[in-house]
């Protein structure tokens, strides 16, 4: 994935962003690149700071969504920059284990693969600030999981 970003500082001197997330993550500033690393990881999340005269920069990536904040305000969205949790609470690896776990004694592979999948999805949300959007895809799990049995133990009884 690439992006890119162009602002013009207090002095009137266009400056480009370009982040890269193939082979390493990057972000290069004006043709200098930086190394960035992600603070969690299962899923990406930066959150990197940078001054460029006198203009405060951040790049703040979770999962795929990117933005950069200039001087505390997103360019993409227009958004207030807020600090970023790269800690997942404890309670989410919870719903992770608890998804992988029942996922594989209700429908096996297919659930652990599910379970995966969801889990992601709690994980970008926690790490966003969205608890009620992580408990909405727990239950949205959970109705999945139980249809998936519900089909397997009808299917299995029609063979035999």
């Amino acid at each position: 994935m690439k992006k890119s970003w162009s602002f013009t500082d207090m002095y009137g001197k266009e400056h480009s962003i370009e982040y890269k997330n193939g082979f390493g993550l990057k972000l290069i500033v004006d043709g200098t690149k930086y190394k960035l690393k992600s603070q969690n990881w299962w899923v990406n999340v930066i959150d990197y700071s940078i001054e460029i005269a006198g203009t405060d920069i951040r790049l703040v990536a979770i999962g795929n969504k990117v933005d950069v904040a200039i001087n505390g305000v997103y360019i993409g969205s227009g958004e207030r920059y807020v600090p970023v949790q790269a800690n997942t609470p404890a309670w989410v690896w919870v719903l992770v284990g608890l998804s992988a776990v029942v996922g594989f004694l209700l429908n096996s592979a297919l659930g652990v693969v599910i379970a995966v999948a969801f889990s992601t999805f709690y994980i970008n949300f926690a790490i966003a600030g969205k608890k009620g959007k992580v408990i909405a895809f727990f239950l949205i799990w959970v109705v999945i999981q139980a249809i998936l049995g519900y089909m397997a133990v009808m299917l299995s009884a029609a063979i035999y």
